[in-house]
């Protein structure tokens, strides 16, 4: 995520500072390289994108990733801090790894993979399967202590 941005960030798409968070910036910056480059437009780090923008050795070109907001949607978290968002995705990434929901990388980072293991621990917990990190997934997983967010 962070060469990506570096990446747009050199090539004048990205205007943030790098922070390997997939947020709207980076999305918007994404499908402005789309545009230019008259590839697929779809705001995602995809196979043709990262191929373009020379950045060879990723995973990530088989991954979609989901933003930041659609994850925290409706929860606790919502209008937290981006870090503590990064912290809080890392810390489910991790313990969805150890419960063994989830191979992906634990960088803070939202992902097709990381959705589709929440689903699966909902599911296995009876808990509601909305593949985001609300109030009952982030106490089930450990990772709130009290009402308040991490």
């Amino acid at each position: 995520m962070l060469a990506v941005q570096k990446k747009l960030t050199s090539l004048g798409f990205y205007h943030g500072e790098p922070d390997v968070v997939m947020g709207s910036q980076t999305c918007a910056a994404i499908r402005r390289y789309q545009i230019s480059e008259n590839l697929k437009v779809t705001g995602q780090m995809n196979r043709q994108t990262l191929t373009r923008l020379g950045i060879a050795g990723t995973s990530a070109a088989s991954v979609s990733y989901v933003p930041m907001a659609e994850i925290f949607k409706g929860g606790p978290c919502a209008n937290a801090a981006t870090d503590a968002k990064v912290d809080t995705i890392k810390e489910a990434q991790k313990n969805l790894t150890l419960l063994g929901y989830y191979s992906g990388p634990e960088d803070g980072v939202g992902n097709t993979a990381m959705v589709t293991a929440i689903r699966l621990w909902q599911k296995s917990g009876g808990f509601r399967e909305t593949g985001r990190l609300d109030s009952a997934t982030l106490k089930g997983l450990d990772l709130i202590k009290n009402s308040s967010h991490p």
